[in-house]
């Protein structure tokens, strides 16, 4: 009997120490149930571990904090939601940034782990994603907690602050459907397999580019076709593989990704691509690649680009021109300047929007 006693406290001990240390920085936040269970919400404050990680986060300037937000968010856990009866843990459901997943606004996965740390499934279909949110140490004096679910420049660059409420609902829901042995097949996370390239560029860019620095300029003309105003924004990539595989619009058209299965339909130097691509045929349509005279080598890449617009009434589409121009980088032809151009400008002379991309190589 003594014996039994004490291998149960030892038991005990251990499922402690395997919480704590699981549990570690973060703060219990919510406390409720879901089909019976109680589940108790844990948080995990970025900001404090940035400052922690470094000493003069503050003092960096407002892109490289951000950018190092972005990071820790892709590749850490925010929330765990912990499921439990009488004391027994259930699961932990850790709301988990995917760094695979690149220009894409819901970039969290749902980890569910079983008591003992083994993954028991992924979630991938959270529709959970943000910079910032409700409970990180920021908003948390009354002037904060104002600006929850509202759209707020931070660090010159506007975003929404994300409320706990949105994802305790979205989280539970997967909760309860979880226990309920409801999880529809498609929510599960699978692996995508790596999509051969249908071009040598593909393949160059992919093996040898390092960093692309992106600056897009979005255009104003006059009355007499000049510029008037115009509206810069740049951004540096370091995955290219990931962002041109993307359902993004600028991963889409600044590095085109199409695969070794698409068809070809070649007629002197330009070749008619039809795409098996999800992500390429929801951005781009009558595709045509040219190679520059006797070489296989791509000069440009035009088709039309479809915009799509959603209303009250549903989704709508519109087209514009579309062109990326390439030239040599490194050992690569790589594009260089796309463009997006009113329908009529069939000689991209002035284009909505001008995109230049900058390489660095490994």
């Amino acid at each position: 009997m003594k014996m039994r006693i004490i291998t149960t406290i030892l038991l005990v001990l251990s499922i402690m120490r395997v919480q704590a240390q699981s549990l570690d920085n973060f703060e219990l936040v919510d406390n409720f149930k879901v089909k019976g269970l109680t589940t108790k919400v844990y948080f995990k404050d970025p900001f404090k571990v940035l400052i922690k990680t470094y000493p003069d986060f503050d003092s960096k300037d407002n892109k490289t904090k951000f950018e190092l937000l972005t990071t820790y968010l892709h590749e850490n856990t925010l929330y765990i939601f912990q499921t439990s009866r009488k004391q027994e843990i259930i699961k932990n459901y850790q709301l988990k940034g995917n760094p695979k997943k690149v220009k894409t606004r819901y970039y969290f996965n749902l980890e569910v782990n079983n008591p003992n740390g083994t993954i028991d499934k992924i979630i991938d279909k959270t529709n959970i994603g943000g910079s910032f949110f409700e409970h990180m140490s920021i908003f948390q004096n009354s002037q904060g907690k104002d600006l929850v679910g509202k759209g707020v420049q931070i660090w010159g660059y506007f975003s929404k602050i994300e409320p706990y409420k949105d994802i305790k609902d979205n989280i539970s829901n997967v909760i309860k459907m979880d226990i309920e042995n409801t999880l529809p097949k498609d929510f599960i996370y699978k692996e995508e397999p790596i999509i051969e390239p249908l071009f040598d560029y593909q393949t160059c860019g992919v093996n040898s580019v390092k960093k692309r620095i992106i600056t897009t300029d979005v255009l104003e003309y006059d009355s007499l076709g000049q510029i008037s105003r115009r509206f810069p924004r740049t951004e540096t990539d370091t995955e290219l593989y990931l962002s041109a595989r993307a359902k993004d619009i600028g991963g889409v058209t600044t590095f085109p990704y199409f695969s070794s299965t698409d068809k070809k339909d070649k007629k002197d130097n330009k070749i008619y691509i039809t795409s098996t691509l999800d992500n390429i045929n929801y951005y781009l349509k009558d595709i045509s690649v040219t190679t520059f005279p006797n070489s296989e080598q791509i000069e440009k890449i035009e088709g039309k680009l479809i915009i799509h617009g959603f209303t009250t009434s549903g989704e709508t589409t519109d087209y514009e021109l579309y062109i990326a121009e390439f030239a040599k980088v490194g050992d690569c032809f790589l594009p260089k300047t796309v463009k997006f151009c009113p329908i009529e400008d069939v000689n991209y002379q002035q284009p909505r929007i001008k995109i230049e991309i900058e390489y660095e190589l490994k």
